[in-house]
C-alpha cells in the first residue's frame, strides 16, 4: 500500500534556464521521503531539459514522461494518468517553494474538509525589477505574472486560483485532465488563449468544489527579463483577451454582433488602430501603454472570435461533405 499523500505534477518545454531552481527547492522539501513525489512531463523540449531531469532522479521522488505532442493540454493529460495521493499539486517549472509547501497544503486541506479546490501565495522573483511601474497596476501583476499577494486569505472564486500554485483533491478531479482544447501554452502557436489553469479550476468549481486561498503555500514565480519589456506584456494582453472569450463566454452573449464579432470591439478597435499606430513610436509612457494595452486586448477578443468563427465553418463544411 502506498504512503504517498500528494503528487506534484508540472509540464515543461525548454525549461533548462529556470528547472535547476525549482528543483534545488524541492531538494529542501521538509514533508518526508515516501509521502509524496513528483511528475513531470517533458513536451518535446529541444534544450537540456531532459538531462536537467534525469540528473534530478536520484535526489527527488521524481517520474519523468515525454508527450511529443505540442501543448501544455497534452503534457498534462498524459501526467493525470500517474497521481497518486489524496491531493495534486499543479504548478509551472519557473518556480520556487518554500521547504514546506507541501506540509502547507495538506494542513490546509486538513483544516478546511469543505474545500477541494486550494490556491496559494505566489510572489515575483525576478530576474530583472520592471523598469515601468505602469506594468504591475490595474491588476496587470495578475494577469502578466500570475502574482497575487493582494488577494486575501479564506474562500475565493476558481477565476482566482493560478496555476503557478494550486492544489486539488484527487475526489473531485474524477475525469482527469480536461480544459478547453488549445487553450494554454504552446510551442507550436505564436498566440494562444491563456487561462487553462483557471479553465480547469472553474470547471471543478461548477460542478460544485469550492476554491480557498491562503497565503501558507508559498513559492516565488521567476520572472524572465524578457517579461518585463513592454512589447512582451503587449502581446499577453492579447493572450488575455483570446482566453476571456474561451472562460467568459456569457460577457459577449448579449453583445450586439456585427459578421459574428462583438460590435462595440469592433468598431473601437478599427476607431483607435490608427491612433494607436502613431503611438507605437512614442517614448514609453503610461497614456501610451494604456492605450496599446486596450487595444491589445480587443485584438485578442476579435481574434479568437475569428478564429472560432472559422472552427465552426470548417465543422459545418465537413459535415456537408459527409452527408453527401
Amino acid at each position: 500500500m502506498t504512503g504517498i499523500k500528494i503528487t506534484v505534477l508540472f509540464s515543461t518545454y525548454n525549461g533548462a534556464r529556470t528547472l535547476p531552481r525549482m528543483l534545488d527547492a524541492l531538494c529542501a522539501c521538509t514533508l518526508p521521503p515516501g509521502h509524496w513525489k513528483i511528475v513531470a512531463v517533458d513536451n518535446n523540449s529541444t534544450d537540456d531539459t531532459a538531462k536537467i531531469l534525469d540528473s534530478y532522479k536520484d535526489r527527488l521522488p521524481l517520474e519523468v514522461y515525454f508527450e511529443p505532442k505540442q501543448g501544455k493540454e497534452n503534457a498534462l493529460a498524459l501526467g493525470f494518468r500517474h497521481l497518486e495521493g489524496e491531493l495534486v499539486v499543479l504548478t509551472d517549472d519557473d518556480v520556487i517553494p518554500d521547504p514546506d509547501w507541501l506540509d502547507q497544503f495538506i494542513r490546509l486541506s486538513e483544516e478546511q474538509p469543505e474545500f477541494s479546490i486550494f490556491g496559494g501565495l505566489i510572489l515575483p522573483e525576478w530576474e530583472r525589477p520592471p523598469r515601468f511601474p505602469w506594468l504591475l497596476k490595474d491588476n496587470r501583476a495578475a494577469i502578466l505574472y500570475a502574482l497575487n499577494e493582494s488577494l486575501e486569505e479564506g474562500p475565493t472564486l476558481a477565476g482566482y486560483i493560478f496555476g503557478p500554485n494550486s492544489a486539488f483533491r484527487r475526489a473531485v478531479i474524477k475525469s482527469g485532465y480536461v480544459v478547453h482544447d488549445n487553450l494554454g501554452p504552446n510551442a507550436s502557436v505564436k498566440q494562444y488563449p491563456m487561462g487553462q489553469d483557471t479553465a480547469f479550476a472553474m470547471r471543478l468549481e461548477s460542478a460544485g468544489a469550492k476554491a480557498y486561498h491562503s497565503r501558507g503555500p508559498k513559492v516565488r514565480h521567476i520572472v524572465k527579463s524578457a517579461y518585463v519589456e513592454e512589447d512582451w506584456a503587449i502581446a499577453r494582453a492579447e493572450r488575455y483577451g483570446m482566453g476571456m472569450v474561451v472562460l467568459r463566454p456569457t460577457l459577449f452573449d448579449r453583445k450586439r454582433k456585427i459578421a459574428g464579432l462583438p460590435a462595440s470591439t469592433a468598431l473601437l478597435w478599427l476607431a483607435l488602430e490608427p491612433i494607436c499606430l502613431l503611438f507605437r513610436r512614442l517614448p514609453p509612457g503610461e497614456t501610451r501603454f494604456r492605450l496599446l494595452w486596450k487595444q491589445s486586448l480587443r485584438r485578442g477578443i476579435l481574434h479568437q472570435f475569428l478564429k472560432q468563427r472559422g472552427a465552426r465553418g470548417r465543422t459545418s463544411g465537413q459535415r456537408i461533405h459527409a452527408g453527401g
